[in-house]
Order: C-alpha cells, then structure tokens, then sequence
C-alpha cells in the first residue's frame, strides 16, 4: 500500500497531522487511500453535475473499507469554443491532464485512482494518465444527455450549429434558432450527438477500464448515480487484487475499443487519442493499423450526426456491451476487464434490445467502419475522414480549390454566399504546429451544411473536426502546411478530387510547380508566439503520431 510510506511509522508524523488538519482520522488513515480525479466545473453541461458523482464515488469508496481524496483537474470545453481563438487551447489541454493526475497521484501516494471525467480531451488524457502511472484504476464517463425536443423535433448539438447557415439563408427564423439553443440541453451531461466526448466515453468501456453499460449512460440519472457508488465499491476490490491498467490496456483491448467506436459512427478525434493512449501503453498503433481494423469492422449503427439516433438511445438498447456481441468474433473476448469479467463474458450476456438502431454484424448498415484513411498527393502523410457522415453524392468528387488561412475567414465567405457548388475549401495552418493546437473545424463544416452546400462542397483542412460535424469534411491532412505539406502549396484555382472508395486525396499540380511553389513560400507569421502554446508549437508531434508532446 503506497499510502503507507506516506503516511504511516513515526517518522512520517507531521504528514498525519497535517492531513489530520483535513479531518481525516487514523483509523482513515489505515485503509487504502483512493484519489478521485474530478474535471468538474459549474459552466459546462457535461461537468457540471460531476460534484454528485463525486460524492457517490466516495460513498461506495468508504462502503468498501477505502479512503477516498478528491482533487480538481480541468476541462477546456470545445463546445465553447468552437471558431475562436480559445479553440487552440483544447487539443493541448488533454497532456496536461495527464500530466496533472501524474502529479497528484504520485505526489500524494495515491493507492488507486477513480477518473471522474467529462469532454473529449480529458478523458482520453485520464486513459494517458492511467497507462503511465499502472496503478489500480476505473474511469467513470459524465455520460450523454437526453436529446432535446421542440415542437416533436429531436435536437442535436448539430441541429444548432447548422441552424446558425439555416437562418442566415432565411430556412428558419431567428427565433426559431433560439429556441433550438434554449431546449437543446434537458439535463446534465455532453449532448445526445455522438461528439468526440461521447466516442471517448464508449471507447473507454469497450477498453475494460469503465463498468459495463456506463458509458452510455444519461448524466445525473439515478442509475448513473448508482453506477458511480458500483464505481467506487469495485476500484477498492481492484486494489485489493492488484489488477492495473497494464492488465487491461493491451493490444487486444485496444483492438477491441477501436472496432466498437467504429462499429457506431464515433469521431474522427479517436484516430488521435487512440494513437496516444496506446503510446502511453506501450502498444503500437498508427493509421495503417486504424485503417485496416476500419477495412474489417462493419458499420453497425449510425448515431447522430451521422443517423437518427442518440447515444443514450444506444444505451437503452443494450450499450456497448451490447455491440460487442453483436461484433462476434471480431472482438477478443479474452481481455481483462476492471468488472472481473471478461469482454467475452459481458458480451455473452448483454442484449440487443433495438435492431432497427443497433444491426447484426450480418446486415450491417455498412460494410466497413465509419472512420477511413485517405491518402495521396495532397496527404502523403495521410488523411481522415468520416465516411458514414458523407452523402453518397460527394464519395467521389472533384472540386476547385479555394484556400483560407484560417477557419474563421472561411465561415464568413460560405455564410456570405461566396462559395459556390463545386468548391474544394481548403482551411490550412490550422494543425497542431501551425494552428498551433489543431482546432475543431465544426464552425465551417455547420455553416457548409447549413447554407445548403454538402453535396456539393467539400472541405480540407490540416486542422480536425468536432464529433459533430458531418458532411464532406477531411482533416488530420499531413504533412501539415506548418510542417511543409502540400496543403500550403494549395493555390485558388487547382483542382483537388476526393474518392472515399479509392481512399484517395489528391492534388492535380505536378511535381515541377510544387517545387517552384515550394521555393517561392514564405512562411506565416506564427498565430500565437508567447505562454504554453508557443512551447506546443515547438515541441508537438504530428497528427499520424498523435498530436503527443515529448517524453
């Protein structure tokens, strides 16, 4: 019990007292020591009811005979930052999360850990955190939120977010937008929408480090409430049988959660954070691995933004669990879980209660994974796309460029009725050298989708997409424009043609005009030159390699 050379013989007396000075007695003191890492905080949705969470994850800490600590990390929420400045700071915040639970964990002699997490980056970073620290660990999701309703519509992030281009163009009032933004949110928790925070949520069960069936539940509902006191019964029982993330996090598991997210629909930021979780793990993955699990793993649901359904309605239906069984024998049934089952095991007894959103593996709703893998000329070092969010008109389209240095100059062009059918937009020094920090671009694909131009228009950026957007968007292009890729040779005029089938990228300059192209650039002006994003910048891996900072 590490909490032992902290805290216990008479050398270490003043340390008791000063944790006496918390209130904490010996008979505390004695037991093991479990932290709750917490991303609360009272402005954002999906943290905001994460203090009750808190509370029953002690509750059942203490049910067990452990002693639970609680300490604040941090979330910056994309949500609130979509198409602003503030947006570069999110993709860097998910290291330093994982730095953050490093710190205390280690500092404090934490004997296991509860990761109390909501938003895309954080979680993932948890996952980081828990892979290099090896200690006793379940992550618990702040779960989705019910959809909300207006006049018998369904409301989704998305909804919103389309309906700013919607009522630009005169489709729906200004009023009616409002509306949309007051019902969108029921309750607590990241949306109904399978955002990246909701992927992260259902990948992290389907890796073995959540109970079964809680990362599709609904945020503040008495069963996630009752899940969390399950959470901090079961992490006392793991410390007492010494199972660790090295246990769990293998390849197989990996493997596993990475069919699962693909199977639904989930986000393209997962080819991101699967790349850097593994890393922390030890466990080799890059695009090619994604791609071919991709090429072998069936569409099996189509959750909004890329079908009709919720994630909570996919909870209801049987969660994930549910699409482990369904997956058969595509997924490892042998890897440990932090339930004391097997992933087999919870497969074999889960239920498909709702086909018609959850298919069979042998009618699926596509034959291959939602996420695919482009490359070519214009992404040598690759490309990523989400396939089930594109129309079929737009799976193989030719276009014309015309090129923007920033998301924010490319929103006002297609809000401003500039871009016409046909148009190949393209959003450059927007990853994470240049942006620095690697944006969400679900400002531009929005206004794309809701001036009426996603069958017509497709946009490619270094930059990344929100779990949100939909439409013909193409991000992680690498080399980034920062780093002397393609992209930053793009001129107006050029002729970019996309085939998803072909899982193809190119652009129809030759070799000779790049070079001179190449000879003749100079370079932006960095956006940002001072303070932690300026050492991003400098230090940052490339987006095939996650986006990772230096060990």
């Amino acid at each position: 019990m590490r909490s032992k050379d902290q805290f216990q013989g008479i050398q270490r007396s003043l340390q008791r007292a000063w944790i006496k000075g918390a209130g904490f007695t010996d008979e505390e003191l004695d037991r093991p020591l479990i932290m709750i890492a917490n991303t609360y905080q009272d402005f954002s949705p999906e943290n905001a009811h994460l203090r009750t969470l808190a509370d029953a994850v002690k509750a059942g800490v203490r049910m067990n005979g452990g002693t639970p600590v609680e300490f604040n990390t941090f979330h910056v929420t994309d949500s609130e930052a979509f198409a602003a400045r503030s947006m570069r700071y999110v993709l860097p915040s998910r290291d330093i999360v994982a730095d953050s639970v490093e710190l205390m964990a280690e500092g404090h002699g934490a004997d296991a850990l509860v990761l109390l997490t909501g938003g895309d980056k954080p979680t993932p970073g948890m996952v980081m955190a828990a892979a290099r620290l090896n200690l006793p660990t379940i992550l618990l999701y702040c779960g989705p939120t019910k959809y909300g309703e207006y006049r018998g519509k369904h409301l989704f992030l998305e909804t919103v977010y389309d309906g700013v281009g919607e009522a630009v163009r005169g489709a729906i009032s200004e009023e009616t937008l409002k509306d949309w933004e007051d019902e969108l949110f029921p309750g607590p928790g990241a949306g109904d929408t399978l955002t990246s925070g909701n992927t992260a949520g259902i990948y992290t069960e389907a890796l073995g480090l959540s109970l079964p069936g809680s990362g599709t539940l609904a945020g503040g509902t008495n069963k996630q409430i009752r899940a969390a006191k399950y959470t901090g019964m079961r992490i006392v029982d793991l410390f007492r049988e010494n199972v660790r993330p090295s246990d769990i996090l293998t390849p197989a598991a990996f493997e596993n959660a990475l069919r699962v997210a693909l199977s639904v629909s989930g986000s393209t930021n997962l080819v991101l954070h699967f790349i850097a979780m593994a890393k922390e793990a030890g466990v080799e993955l890059d695009f090619g691995f994604i791609d071919k699990i991709g090429r072998e793993t069936p569409t099996l649901a189509k959750l909004a933004p890329s079908g009709p359904w919720g994630v909570t309605e996919l909870g209801e239906a049987g969660g994930v669990p549910a699409v482990l069984k369904e997956l058969g024998d595509l997924i490892h049934g042998d890897t440990v879980t932090v339930s004391g089952r097997t992933t087999g095991e919870i497969a074999a007894a889960a239920e498909n209660t709702n086909p018609e959103l959850l298919a069979t593996r042998a009618e699926p709703k596509a034959p291959e994974g939602a996420i695919y893998i482009l490359s070519g000329s214009l992404a040598p070092g690759g490309a990523v796309v989400k396939a089930s969010g594109v129309t079929p008109a737009m799976w193989e389209f030719e276009g014309t460029a015309r090129v923007f240095e920033n998301e924010e100059d490319a929103i006002t062009a297609t809000l401003a009725g500039e871009i016409e059918p046909g148009t190949a937009i393209v959003i450059r020094n927007e990853g994470p050298k240049g942006g620095p920090g690697m944006r969400e671009m679900l400002g531009a694909t929005s206004a794309v989708v809701g001036m009426g131009l996603s069958e017509t228009v497709a946009l490619i950026t270094d930059g990344r997409f929100s779990g949100a957007s939909h439409g013909p968007a193409i991000g992680y292009v690498g080399p980034e424009a920062a780093s002397g890729g393609p992209i930053g040779l793009v001129q107006d005029g050029d002729t970019i043609s996309v085939d998803l089938n072909a899982r193809r990228l190119d652009l129809a300059v030759d070799e000779a005009e790049l070079e001179r192209r190449r000879e003749a650039r100079v370079a932006p002006a960095p956006n940002v030159t001072r303070g932690y994003l300026a050492f991003y910048a400098r230090h940052v891996a490339p987006a095939n390699q996650g986006a990772v900072m230096p060990r």
